[in-house]
């Protein structure tokens, strides 16, 4: 596997725009999707090749870290 590079497959959702303020609306299909809700807390990584981001849920986080803490 390549460092830096999503191995996954991927799936378009369309278009958003950033805000003046830069806020961004994740679209409704992807919130569904990942059961993401009004309140939830997301993680924002910069993508090492500097050209975009990765967004991940606290709570899936909170799960690994506590999976690898009992490894």
């Amino acid at each position: 596997m390549k460092k830096g590079i999503c191995q996954k497959k991927k799936k378009i959702y369309g278009f958003i725009t950033v805000t003046d303020k830069g806020q961004v609306a994740i679209p409704i299909e992807l919130r569904k999707e990942l059961g993401i809700g009004k309140g939830d807390k997301l993680i924002v990584v910069k993508r090492e090749d500097q050209n975009g981001v990765n967004l991940i849920k606290v709570d899936a986080m909170d799960k690994f870290v506590d999976k690898l803490s009992k490894e």
